[in-house]
Order: C-alpha cells, then structure tokens, then sequence
C-alpha cells in the first residue's frame, strides 16, 4: 500500500518567517543504541523575561546555571531487548528528575524561544468533514506535546509546527505534525526579538516528527524490540503505537518479513487514528556529540530527546482519537 506524504514549504505567515527542516533521521547510522525507561515528570516552569519593544535588538541574557556535565566512562545502562545500548540516557535521566533545571547554561540556550501558534489551514485538507475530525484529533495531540516539561517556556529555541496530511486512496487518512526547534543565535543580525521578550532566529533545527496511519513511514525499518509497549525500529528509532490489532509486519514467502499490506482497516471511519509513528530528526555533527554526551539535555536537540521519551505516547493516541 503506498501513500504519499508531503510538508507544507514553509509554515507561512505569522510571527516569524521559517525554512524547511533538516529531514535527515537524527539517530541514523546509530545501529547500535537504544532507548530506556523512565518516569515522566514535571520540571520547574521559569518566568518569562519581561516585554521589549518591537524589533529592539537582541540583548543577551545572563547564563542561568554551569552546563550539564555527565562523565564519559559512565557505564551505558539503557538497552532494549536485543542488547542494544542508548548513548542518550543521561538526557532521558535528566528530564526524569522533579527539578531538572529548564534554564539554559550560556546566553543563546538561556533566551526566551517564540512559540508561534499551529496553522488552521493544513496542507493536503480536503472538504470531506472526515478531514476536520482527524485535524481535530491531531490538534490534541500537538496541544499534549507542548505540554510537556522540556517545551513549557521554551528556552535557547523557537518552536513551529507543519502539520498536513497526505495522499489517501479511500482508507484511513495519512497526516504528518513536525515540530521544528529554531536554535537561538542572540548575534544574528536576523534574530528578532518579540513584545513578549521571546525571540526567534531564521535556519534550520531538530524535529520531532509524527505520522499517522502511514505504512510507508515505517517503510524497511528493522525491529529493535518494544519500550512501553510501543515497537521500536532501528535506523531512527522510530517509536511504533498501534491501535489495531493487525500485525505490523508479516512473513514475505521467502524468509523475510515486510510491512503488513492490510494493516490499515478500510472498514474502520477514515479519520480513526490506526497507529502512529513518532522520532527526531536532525542533521550535521549532533550524532557524533550524542554519541560523546555533549548535546545538553537543555539544548534544543535535548529537549526533543526529553520530550520523545517522556511522553505517554499511547494515552495521547487514545485521548485523541476519541475526539469527535
């Protein structure tokens, strides 16, 4: 079964002006990590800065606290279930704790990021009021994830959502939500600072991304075992949450095994929300420091990390798609 999904070019107008993400998988090449558990909780929510005027320039602020510094000889303790080690651990240990600081350790991670709000008009809708269910559903879902501890009170990055949906040939609609986070630079000249004392740098960042009812997303990904009981597939790590009871791979007649060509129900309302994907994305060197413990759990990178891995994933699916 192929569906197609395609992203809005840009988020369009609003706050601040965006460019396409990095679609690189941020744990590509990584064959040999994995994720481990963890308690969701809260973190600290820290006051904003105070307003300035429209288009002042970017004043830097005071770093809030040292780095976070965890040593490199300290034993990997998070596997899944065929062995495989997580080099992220310390960032899931991190946004674990009650008090984990949300503060930012030098000017650029400490300022306030905008927040710019979720477009009404989604790229790929249709007239169908099938498609102004789902829209709704997912709107939940984005409404749950900014919820969470690493994101309230964005700091060291803007945040922007492209949600759309995708191709559908009469079955469950495929839709895709992908949250950029902007990194920060208080010395680019195109930096803007916002009444709200937030502010915003134009470029690229790391994503977190979700599917919904999209075989293809899963694609020839390899399963790594389950976490919370969602399957996780390699090349990414790529969290799986079902909410049917269809296999999500089947044997191919010679050995192998490949997405299940029936796993989306057509008897089922198109705009139910049969299994979700979820994973971050980033690209250039965050690998090689991940790998080296230097991507800060308050770094933008890390609070997608925090965010993936502390999120009940399936509560959220099940909220969701009991919204009419």
């Amino acid at each position: 079964m192929k569906q197609a999904f395609f992203l809005a070019a840009a988020l369009g107008a609003g706050c601040f002006s965006v460019q396409p993400a990095s679609a690189d998988d941020f744990l590509n090449n990584l064959a040999k990590q994995a994720v481990g558990t963890a308690v969701q909780s809260l973190a600290n929510q820290m006051t904003p800065k105070p307003a300035a005027a429209p288009n002042a320039m970017p004043a830097a602020p005071a770093a809030a606290r040292a780095p976070y510094v965890r040593a490199g000889s300290t034993p990997q303790r998070m596997r899944l279930e065929d062995g495989t080690v997580f080099y992220a651990d310390y960032i899931v240990d991190y946004w674990s704790r009650p008090d984990a600081d949300t503060r930012g350790a030098t000017p650029d991670t400490d300022a306030l990021g905008t927040i710019r709000p979720v477009s009404k008009q989604w790229s790929g809708a249709k007239k169908q009021p099938e498609y102004a269910v789902l829209q709704r559903k997912l709107e939940r879902i984005i409404q749950r994830v900014m919820e969470q501890p690493a994101l309230v009170n964005i700091r060291g990055a803007s945040l922007g959502w492209i949600p759309g949906f995708g191709w559908e040939n009469g079955g469950a609609i495929p839709a895709s939500m992908t949250l950029i986070a902007y990194p920060i630079s208080l010395s680019d000249k195109d930096t803007q600072r916002f009444p709200d004392g937030s502010y915003h740098t134009p470029g690229e960042g790391p994503s977190l991304r979700i599917t919904v009812n999209n075989p293809e997303e899963i694609g020839s990904r390899v399963s790594s075992g389950s976490y919370k009981g969602m399957t996780v597939l390699r090349y990414g790590y790529m969290f799986v949450i079902a909410n049917t009871d269809r296999p999500l791979y089947v044997d191919d007649g010679q050995g192998g095994r490949v997405v299940n060509p029936d796993l989306l129900d057509k008897s089922r309302p198109r705009s139910d929300i049969q299994f979700m994907t979820v994973y971050v994305g980033a690209g250039g060197p965050t690998m090689s420091n991940l790998t080296h413990k230097r991507v800060e759990p308050t770094s933008n990178a890390g609070r997608l990390f925090g965010t993936l891995y502390h999120t009940d994933w399936r509560a959220i699916l099940e909220e969701a798609n009991a919204v009419r």
